[in-house]
């Protein structure tokens, strides 16, 4: 059996410590206020309650509209340890960047024996700031240094089968992740086939198939083609040409040993064909990132910043490499593992240092650390207690199928999370593209202020539960005074959130 490294084992201690440091303490998932993680937390809630995950989680309609790896792992982790996902939420971050310390760690190992792993793994301090909000994009950092290890290492050995086989079976589970996976698909299948290469044509078939029934799900079911995403990030004034060509630099202070990096690998490229793939997969993403703008003449809106992650982590590699050559120029007299530490001393004292103050920081993440009850949530002193006690009534009294109509932020993000029960609209930018959620907030808006279209509405979704709450009484001006006592029965009260059952 191989023994573990020492550096290795302290790595992944030092990790363990850092977020522990931080997650310690904490009550509710960060961006547990509303958002993103909400938006996941209901799909991994609807997988767990035994949905089918090619089904959008929030609609119990085709098709999923986002990759769920992540969504199927969390709950498949609460189905086996019996840990809510509230709280495997929680405390995942950790173990994935424990994960990923270890990936880029054997990915270092592989590039140089003597101190990669050291180097590499450090590196990957770096990035842990992206182990703070709990989504899909967590595991990528694991995925992209293990797709690259295979990658590499089919390319290293005559016989690479296996390897070839384990790259494509990553990228397949990176694309099933994330959707800017297909920014890593597209560099391998055009860098195959730009250098005849069957082996990279293998990996990039075998990740399409792999990923294919999600896309194909998709492609058959969709209710709507997206011209352009309800874009909640600004991305028309922020997914630009010059913010794209300025973003594929790095940060100031790493642009030096970036340059130095780029610079050690085109000079090697010919006899180490490691930097050639990691320069063309490089290339590839970057072009995947600028072609979009040539669509946009043609009113074709791809907006495509998401494919800087995977590019900026594969420039912890050039990093290693501008590392590398640094070290090379050493006299031999001076040991080399020695001066490896130090670097990896700096950049996990760095690394450690922005993630901590970016928790403490962030008031996502700060809000945290107090019971999600007691938040003072829109300016409403008692929502955050009320969606929790029209869940805790929904989970014991309703099933699971059952269709709610609401507030969209109300049912959309906090009951939809917390109870797995599908929806009729979530709130704006966090729907699924390929459903019309226009439409959907639409009917939203007029089953409750047009009580002659309410029976036409109920038949279309299929409705047994309407909710009430201050957002509807504010935004639609009804309060449970509006809805027929012959038509709907009042099955729960607190303060001001009702929960009504429509009468078939």
């Amino acid at each position: 059996m191989k023994r573990v490294k020492a550096d290795l084992l302290w790595l992944l201690l030092i990790a363990f410590i850092v977020n522990f440091a931080v997650i310690h303490g904490r009550k509710f998932p960060v961006g547990g206020t509303g958002g993103d993680t909400l938006i996941h937390m209901a799909m991994i809630r609807g997988i767990y309650l035994g949905r089918n995950p090619f089904l959008d989680q929030h609609y119990n309609v085709f098709p999923n509209w986002y990759p769920f790896l992540y969504h199927i792992l969390i709950a498949f982790l609460a189905k086996i340890t019996r840990y809510s996902i509230w709280d495997l939420m929680i405390w995942t971050p950790l173990v994935f960047s424990v994960f990923m310390t270890y990936a880029w760690y054997k990915l270092g190992e592989s590039l140089n024996e003597e101190y990669g792993g050291l180097v590499l793994g450090s590196l990957s301090f770096l990035i842990l700031k992206r182990h703070l909000f709990p989504n899909p994009k967590e595991l990528i950092t694991i995925f992209l240094p293990l797709f690259y290890l295979e990658l590499l290492n089919s390319q290293r050995y005559k016989s690479s089968r296996r390897y070839t086989l384990l790259a494509g079976m990553i990228l397949g589970l990176t694309l099933l992740t994330h959707s800017l996976a297909i920014a890593l698909l597209s560099s391998v299948l055009i860098y195959g086939l730009l250098k005849t290469d069957r082996k990279l044509l293998k990996v990039a078939t075998l990740g399409l198939i792999i990923s294919l029934p999600f896309y194909v799900n998709i492609i058959i079911n969709k209710e709507v083609t997206p011209k352009a995403i309800e874009d909640i990030y600004f991305h028309e004034q922020t997914d630009t040409i010059f913010t794209k060509l300025r973003g594929i630099v790095p940060s100031l202070y790493f642009v030096p040993l970036w340059l130095f990096g780029l610079y050690s690998m085109y000079r090697g490229k010919d006899k180490d064909k490691n930097s050639e793939i990691v320069l063309a997969m490089m290339l590839g993403i970057s072009i995947s990132i600028i072609f979009p703008e040539l669509l946009k003449s043609f009113k074709i809106f791809i907006f495509s910043r998401r494919f800087f992650i995977p590019l900026k982590y594969t420039y912890l590699i050039v990093y290693f490499y501008g590392i590398q050559s640094i070290l090379s120029y050493l006299p031999k007299s001076l040991p080399k593992k020695v001066f490896a530490l130090l670097f990896s001393f700096i950049f996990i004292i760095y690394g450690s240092i922005t993630f901590i103050e970016y928790n403490y920081s962030s008031y996502y993440s700060l809000s945290t650390y107090h019971n999600f009850e007691e938040l003072t949530l829109l300016g409403l002193q008692n929502y955050s207690k009320g969606v929790i006690k029209v869940s805790e009534w929904l989970i014991q009294n309703s099933k699971r199928d059952d269709y709610l109509i609401g507030h969209p932020l109300t049912i959309g993000e906090y009951i939809a999370a917390f109870t797995g029960r599908p929806v009729v609209a979530v709130t704006y930018g966090h729907g699924n593209p390929f459903l019309d959620m226009r439409r959907r907030r639409i009917d939203t808006e007029e089953f409750f202020m047009t009580p002659s279209k309410r029976k036409e509405i109920i038949q279309k979704y299929g409705i047994k539960y309407v909710i009430l709450c201050p957002l509807t009484q504010k935004y639609y001006n009804v309060t449970v005074e509006n809805f027929e006592r012959d038509e709907f029965r009042i099955v729960f009260q607190w303060d001001e959130f009702y929960i009504l059952e429509t009468k078939k």
